[in-house]
Order: structure tokens, then C-alpha cells, then sequence
């Protein structure tokens, strides 16, 4: 804002008669104080013309014979004139005022009139239906709307922003797109105006969209947004125009790139982005006021929220909803694994870490795997000591405000009520069972007795009734009777029993790491990372090197541009994945030195200028790549919290592959870890490159991992961003990806998980692609320039979960590749 203050001033005639009367023996000082005084005056008596009278009540000149008569008579004519002009002033400004309330008035009725004069009150739901065919191919857009309030019917949500689809799209298959927004509040009613921008091989129809500010009322308690998708063949080979005015609870929404606005305008979408294969996916955006939380299931989301809403901690809530993680989403995380925290402090502008990563049994050797791979991935050898448990432990002493068994107490419940299986689960455990089916554990859980097959989506599970027994003793011993309790004597006696080497020994010695994360710049925002063991410091050093292209909605304008881009990100990446082989647990190895050349924005730029937009470098030794790792498997579960006082979590959790080890504690009912995997294994893979020595197995040290829990904040010290992702090593891709599309590239938080994904890490030398979301001539741009292109038939190998927040609102996404859950108030 500019403000400007203005004031009378002297005419220059007056400055030099002034000039001419000051004392020449007064100082600099008082002779200009003296000057204004005198101009002051000067003014006064110009504006006014009014002789002053004399104490007697007459001056004299009207003792005189009243010579000047005539001059006060004009005087006070003047002064009648002076309030005449004063009033009609005053009036023109109550005018100007009561014109604008009036305007302001009949615009709101005609608004009020259009959107609801059609609207029966005995009907509390009504879709929008807008379809729109291209030559082969027809987009259908529906909007469902419930809302309960204890007035009337309202509801208050951001409207999904509308896309544009480019040239290049318009043979992508058709699709419907739902959305579905429930709400609960008090009366607001605002106002928004969806259009989109389609072309179609024959004409073009352009629309545009209007958003109002999501409302500001603390009464909202939920909002959420469900988009759903599925084929549906063409009906129509002509374009139809459609520009329909809604509130809040009539939205048309078009294109499956649809979300919440950040920004105040809708920018175009990138090429390719319309194309979906996947026939069946669901992808949640959640618009909240004051907290949200993102998972990988709604109902663990919503433990978390209402964690939040009882004045708990962010950290509280991170605790919660994990523990409710442990038992729905057991193919990916649990108490047998381990995790990386990435906790922010509003009040204090600090962000710590806690590193839980699982550590290496005393009992094991380096040379332990050489000869038997695959014992590292599946069996007793393959468990690493969990470290998850510890880490709710050292989060909860320093950053918890609720009792423990209040953050238990939700997945106890959950244990006697079951839950409805995922379609997430449901696919996990089709793609593991052949070695986990002969486990009885598995088998009570996920095969219906009655059929003897393994049960589907929406099925009602129960949590293993042993599992459920040591959430109880956790809860009532505290989270230390994992280590050196019950449940540690109970655990260490599975163990041995499954042919384990982790001993008692083992677990009574795990300590967890808590200190401040590191931090670098982006722009004028400051980037949270965990250190390694974590791969943070690597995303750091991806995003400082494609901060420095300036990137903007332009470099998605066309194929070529958006080709562009794609190779830069790659090329980015590559230059991260070399380095990483080189990082490790830093109680063993030195790692200070590599990871502030990541988080220096000039080795940032040395490596930036390596990359040539029209082609690869040669090989990995191009990329500064001296050592090699295997690539991580798909496992993993992330999590964000942002609290209602500004704190913020990121969290990553996993036992590595799905079902871990394929073992379960017989006794504890816990599913085990199989994260020895991520240690390098002895040999060189097919660059010529020895395996990491820095990731070797040593008694109780870290395997290198990708998680990568992330945070943003700005200048002020709000959360801007709260990122992290599953998936193994595509990770790093994923997040990348995503931060990139978010806070350069002109996509709102929704639009930027949803994109298409791809992914490159350098080992081994692939560009892999989310099969059929990109065009036949893009793929070409990326061949030309010596791209090695791998189709991806599953898009579920990377799972987003993120939270952003501006001066407007929270916006919570969870990614429909593993269809998880947000919650918020």
C-alpha cells in the first residue's frame, strides 16, 4: 500500500519575501522554523481576508466613521460562500456513498435471484451436469453437494478451478470427473463462477473462472472434495459452451486437473495431463480454515483432526493418526518398522528432526548377505530393530500436550469396530501373497473364511487380535515398553522363535536422534530437510538447481516447452542420485562436508550449467556419480499435519517392502520390518560401479533411506508447504515434481499431485513414465534428446501427501494413487 500526505505551500514570491525578512543574525535553523511559521500565517490570511478585532470590540478604522464597511461585508459574504461549499461538498460525498450502497445492493439480489431462484427448498441435493465432446473423445464434469448446517441448507467450500485442454490432447480418452464437497456450518453462501476453455477439432469454446475466498467463518467444521473417474465413451462429435454462475453448493467442473485455487487466477493445464488409464481412482482435496491432516486413510486422517480440535499438538496428532496407519495401511508402516520426523515450530521458527530409522542387530555382518540376496528382502534375516515406537516416544516427551493414551485410545477402538479394507490394501496384498499366504496371521485377516479367498475392497477387517493386545500394554505401559517392558520381552521372544539374530540386547539399546533439521533457500522461502540418513539434503539440491530456470506456466505452454521441462527435472534429478550413493548414517561416516555442498546454492548452479537442453550427458561418471546403490522397493507411508497455531509435521514411515519380511510376532501380532534390504550389498552393478561404501551394514547403524519428509515456510515463518511421499526411490521424483508444478510451474496444490508422473535415478539410466498420460509426440521430444523411455503400467509406485497453506485457507491433498484420506476444521 502507498499513501501520500499533502499541504499548503508557499508561492515562490512569498518564499523570497520571507527570505528578505528573517535576521541575518539568527542561525539556518530558526530562520526556516520562522519561515513556516510566516508562511502559515501568509496562508491563513490569504485563505481567511477577516480583520481581527480589538479588545474594545471595535477597530479603528470603524471608529473612524466605519471606512471599511464594505470590506467586512465582503468578508462575510466570503464566509457564507466558503460553508456553502463545504456542505454541497459533504453532500456529493453521502451521494457517492449512498450510490454505492445501493449498486452494491441490487448486484447482491440479481446474484441471489440467478443462483437460487430455481432452487427448491425440499431439495437438499442438485448436480450440475456439463458435457463437453471433442471429435473422439466426450469429458463429463458432475458436482455432487452435501452440506448439513443448523440453519438452512449451506455450505461454504473453495470451487475446484476448471482447465483448459490443449492441442495436443483433444484424442485423450473421455472421462467423468465427480466431485463431492460436504460441509458443516453456519449460513455463508459465496459466490463462484465456473467456465472452462476446451478445444475440440472443429471449434473452440472459452470460458473463464471466478473464484471468491473460501470463507473465513470459525464455525466451518469439515469441508472435503472428492474426485472421481472412470472411462465413458464419446456420445457426441461436436463442442458444447457452457458458462454456468454457482455458490458454493453448484460447482461444474471439467478436466480431471481440477483443484481448490492458490492463486488467483486458473492457469492453463500441461499437455497431456488430461489422459488417464486408470479406470478406477478417487483424489481428495480438503479446504480447510484453521488444521488439516493427510494420510493414506480418511478415518486415521480424521483421528488426527479431531486430535487437533481438542487443543492437541501437531506432533499429538502426527502420533495418533500413525498408530491408526499401523493397523489399516499394515502393507506399509507399523510399530515393526521405522520412520523420519520433520517437526516445525510456529512460535519458535525452528524445525527439528527425529530419526527413528531402524538400525542394523548386533549380530549382523557386513558380508551377511552376499551369497543370499534375497534373504534380505524376505525372512528373519531381513529385520533391522524397529525404530518406530521410539521415535512417537521422543517426539511425544518434547513437542506432546495430550496423555499418551489419549493418542492410543482412537486405534484401540478401531481394533473392536474393524475398518473397510482399501483398495490400496486390497492391491498389496494380491501383489504379495505369494509369500505371505501361508502365514495363518495373514490368513485370519485377509481371506474370508467362508470362501476361502482373499478379501476386496470395502471388505470389513479386524487389526490382529495380537496386534490389538500390544497396542493395549503400549497404552498402558507407555511407549518405553517397547524397548525395555512387556512388549520388549514378548517381541525379543518372537523374534528368536522366527530365527531372527535382534536380541533383547538390541532393543533395550536403541536410542532415537532428535536435533534442528537443515535448512536452505528457495527464493525468499526457507526449505526444512531431514539429513541423512534421510535423502532431503538430495531433493534440497534437485530443487536449487531447477530454482535457478526461473520456471514459469510458460514452460508447460506447448509440447516442445513442456518436453523441455521434463528433461531439465531429469537431468536435475540424475545430478541429485549421483551424489546420494555417497551418504550414509552420519555416527559412521563423515557426511558434513557432501551435505552442505547439496544445500549450496552455487554448487547448485555449477551443476545446472552442465545440463544441455537438447541432449543427456553421456553416462553416470558425467552426472559426478562414483559409487552405486540398488533400487529401493515401493513401500512406505507419509503423512502432514499443520496445527491450528501455525506447527507443522512431515513424517515418513515404512517396514520397506509391502508386508516387510512376510513375518509376523506370533506373540505381539507386530508385522516385521524387512529394512536390512536398504543396506548396499557387496559388488558393482552393471555401470562399473562398486556399491555404496558409505550404506554398508555395520552393528546398529542406519540404512540409507529415501524418505524425505519436507517442509516450506516463508518469510514471515508460515508453513507455505508440508510434503512427503511413498514409493522407495521414486521418492525423490515425486516430491520434486510436485513442489516444482506447485511453486513455479502455475498448478494449485491438487492439479500439481495429480499431474503425471515420471521418474529418473540415474541407476539405472531409465526415464520412466505413467503409461498412457503423455502424447506419442512429447515421448518423441524426450527420445530425441537420448532419453531411455520405460512405460510404467501401474501408477501407483509414488504416493503424495501434502498440505498447503496460504493467506486464504489449507489445502489438503491426498494422491488417488493410493486413494488416502485428509481431515481438518
Amino acid at each position: 500500500m502507498h499513501s501520500t500526505t499533502c499541504g499548503v505551500g508557499a508561492s515562490a514570491s512569498n518564499l523570497a519575501s520571507l527570505q528578505t525578512t528573517c535576521s541575518s543574525s539568527n542561525s539556518s535553523s530558526a530562520a526556516t522554523a520562522d519561515a513556516h511559521k510566516m508562511v502559515h500565517h501568509s496562508n491563513d490570511d490569504a485563505m481567511n481576508k477577516i480583520p481581527l478585532k480589538s479588545s474594545s470590540g471595535l477597530d479603528d478604522d470603524e471608529k473612524n466613521g466605519g471606512e471599511l464597511i464594505q470590506d467586512t461585508a465582503a468578508a462575510e459574504e466570503a464566509r457564507r460562500e466558503q460553508m456553502r461549499a463545504n456542505v454541497l461538498a459533504w453532500m456529493k460525498k453521502l451521494t457517492i456513498v449512498l450510490i454505492c450502497f445501493i449498486g452494491i445492493a441490487l448486484i447482491s439480489y440479481v446474484i441471489i435471484s440467478l443462483c437460487f431462484s430455481d432452487w427448491p427448498k425440499s431439495t437438499p441435493l442438485r448436480s450440475n451436469n456439463s458435457t463437453v465432446a471433442t471429435a473422439a473423445t466426450a469429458t463429463t464434469a458432475t458436482a455432487t453437494i452435501v452440506g448439513s448446517s443448523t440453519a438452512a441448507t449451506d455450505a461454504a467450500a473453495e470451487a475446484p478451478e476448471s482447465s483448459s485442454e490443449s492441442p495436443s490432447q483433444s484424442t485423450a480418452p473421455a472421462t467423468t470427473t465427480a466431485a463431492t464437497i460436504r460441509t458443516t456450518s453456519t449460513t455463508i453462501t459465496p459466490t463462484t463462477t465456473t467456465t472452462t476453455t476446451i478445444r475440440t477439432n472443429e471449434s473452440t469454446t472459452t470460458t473463464t473462472t471466478t473464484t471468491t475466498p473460501p470463507p473465513s467463518n470459525p464455525s466451518t467444521s469439515h469441508t472435503f472434495i472428492t474426485f472421481t473417474s472412470t472411462d465413458e465413451q464419446p456420445e457426441h462429435n461436436e463442442s458444447t459452451e457452457s458458462t454456468t454462475a454457482t455458490t458454493a453448493e453448484e460447482i461444474a467442473i471439467a478436466g480431471p486437473a481440477i483443484a481448490a485455487s492458490t492463486s488467483p487466477t486458473t492457469p492453463p493445464p500441461s499437455p497431456a495431463t488430461n489422459v488417464d488409464n486408470n479406470k478406477e481412482f478417487s483424489s481428495t482435496l480438503g479446504v480447510f480454515e484453521n488444521a488439516a491432516v493427510c494420510s493414506d486413510m480418511q478415518p486415521c486422517s480424521q483421528i488426527g483432526s479431531d486430535i487437533l480440535a481438542r487443543n492437541g499438538s501437531a506432533v499429538d496428532a502426527t502420533i495418533a493418526t500413525m498408530l491408526c496407519n499401523g493397523l489399516l495401511t499394515s502393507q506399509s508402516m507399523g510399530i515393526g518398522g521405522g520412520l523420519l520426523m520433520n517437526i516445525y515450530e510456529r512460535e519458535t521458527g525452528q524445525s527439528h528432526y527425529i530419526d527413528a530409522q531402524v538400525v542394523a542387530p548386533y549380530a549382523s555382518k557386513q558380508n551377511m548377505f552376499d551369497d543370499n540376496y534375497n534373504a534380505s528382502i524376505v525372512g528373519p534375516l531381513s529385520i533391522a530393530v524397529p525404530g518406530e515406537v521410539m521415535g512417537y516416544h521422543r517426539a511425544h516427551q518434547k513437542f506432546g500436550k495430550l496423555p499418551w493414551q489419549d493418542l492410543v485410545a482412537p486405534s484401540l477402538k478401531l481394533c473392536e469396530t474393524g475398518y473397510q479394507m482399501s483398495k490400496h490394501q486390497e492391491n498389496s496384498v494380491r501383489r504379495t501373497w505369494s509369500h505371505i499366504k501361508d502365514n495363518p496371521h495373514y490368513q485370519v485377516v485377509f481371506l474370508n473364511a467362508e470362501t476361502g479367498e482373499q478379501h476386496v475392497e470395502g471388505a470389513l477387517l479386524k487389526p490382529p487380535a495380537k496386534l490389538c493386545n500390544t497396542y493395549q500394554l503400549l497404552s498402558d505401559n507407555g511407549p518405553m515398553d517397547f524397548y525395555n517392558g512387556t512388549v520388549a520381552k514378548m517381541l525379543a521372544e518372537d523374534l528368536n522363535e522366527l530365527g531372527s539374530i535382534i536380541t533383547l540386547d538390541d532393543l533395550a539399546a536403541y536410542t532415537a536422534e532428535m536435533r534442528l533439521s537443515i535448512t536452505s533457500t528457495l527464493g525468499k522461502d526457507t526449505l526444512y530437510a531431514v539429513p541423512p540418513v534421510s535423502s532431503g539434503s538430495v531433493i534440497s539440491h534437485i530443487l536449487s538447481i531447477l530454482e535457478g530456470y526461473n520456471l514459469t506456466r510458460a514452460d508447460l505452454a506447448d509440447e516442445e516447452s513442456y518436453a523441455r521441462t521434463i528433461h531439465r527435472i531429469t537431468e536435475a534429478l540424475k545430478f541429485g542420485f549421483a551424489r546420494r550413493p555417497e551418504l550414509g548414517d552420519p555416527r559412521f561416516i563423515d557426511v558434513r562436508e557432501l551435505v552442505s555442498q547439496l544445500n549450496n546454492p552455487d554448487s547448485a548452479a555449477e551443476q545446472r550449467a552442465k545440463i544441455n537442453d537438447s541432449y543427456v550427458l553421456s553416462g553416470p561418471q558425467e552426472y559426478g556419480a562414483l559409487s552405486s546403490y540398488e533400487e529401493d522397493p515401493y513401500g512406505t507411508s507419509a503423512l502432514s499435519v499443520i496445527a491450528p497455531n501455525g506447527d507443522a509435521v512431515s513424517v515418513t514411515s515404512s517396514i520397506n517392502y509391502y508386508f516387510g519380511s512376510g513375518l509376523i510376532g506370533p506373540r505381539t501380532g507386530i508385522i516385521l520390518n524387512d529394512c536390512m534390504a536398504d543396506f548396499a550389498m557387496k559388488g558393482s552393478n552393471q555401470f562399473k560401479l562398486p556399491a555404496s561404501p558409505a550404506n554398508t551394514i555395520e552393528l546398529h547403524k542406519r540404512p540409507m533411506s529415501s524418505q524425505s519428509p519436507m517442509l516450506l515456510t516463508d518469510q514471515e515463518g508460515n508453513v507455505r508447504l508440508a510434503i512427503g511421499a511413498a514409493g522407495g526411490s521414486k521418492i525423490l521424483a515425486a516430491i520434486v515434481e510436485v513442489a516444482a508444478r506447485y511453486l513455479w510451474l502455475g498448478d494449485d496444490l491438487k492439479a500439481a499431485v495429480d499431474a503425471p508422473r515420471f521418474y529418473s535415478q540415474l541407476f539405472p539410466d531409465t526415464l520412466e513414465y505413467e503409461d498412457g498420460k503423455y502424447s506419442e509426440s512429447l515421448l518423441q521430444l524426450l527420445q530425441k534428446r537420448g532419453h531411455n523411455l520405460l512405460p510404467l503400467k501401474t501408477t501407483t509406485d509414488s504416493v503424495v501427501c501434502a498440505l498447503a497453506r496460504n493467506a486464504t485457507a489449507i489445502y489438503a491433498n491426498a494422491d488417488y494413487r493410493k486413494r488416502g484420506g485428509v481431515a481438518g476444521f
